[in-house]
């Protein structure tokens, strides 16, 4: 068991509006602005035992839905309404260990009103883990 009682530097926790993301773990957050002024939205968690497969690497179900995770957190605005992935692709390149903390940082590419493109990537422990892109469908739009 791995203690992720401990909140990583720079990072925010409160409980998720979703019950599947509360399912999976905890899961941190930040914003930040890149060198550009664009923001950066990130996500982290720390690798527990049920995140891990047979040969103790985090499974590729977990990597897809922190993918998700950072694809739609940048498109999402606080308080406007919902965005659901309408399409989504994903460059396993990597995968964290058990106890380590995988973080993934998304940015919009181009925002319209009814469609978000974005782009997440993410590392643990230094290394590359997946690159994905995402098409995001703004409800109501």
């Amino acid at each position: 068991m791995v203690d992720d009682d401990i909140i990583p530097e720079g990072y925010g926790y409160k409980p998720s509006p979703s019950a599947y993301i509360n399912h999976m773990g905890k899961v941190y957050h930040r914003r930040s602005q890149n060198e550009r002024g664009e923001e950066i939205v990130s996500a982290a968690i720390r690798i527990e035992d049920h995140h891990v497969n047979s040969w103790g690497l985090a499974h590729g179900s977990l990597i897809a839905g922190m993918a998700e995770i950072g694809c739609a957190g940048t498109a999402y605005v606080e308080g406007g309404p919902p965005v659901v992935a309408v399409d989504m692709s994903i460059q396993f390149i990597g995968a964290p260990k058990l106890g380590e903390l995988l973080e993934v940082h998304g940015w919009t590419t181009k925002r319209t009103r009814s469609l978000v493109f974005t782009q997440c990537r993410a590392e643990s422990d230094g290394k590359i883990v997946f690159t994905a892109t995402s098409v995001q469908k703004v409800i109501g739009a």
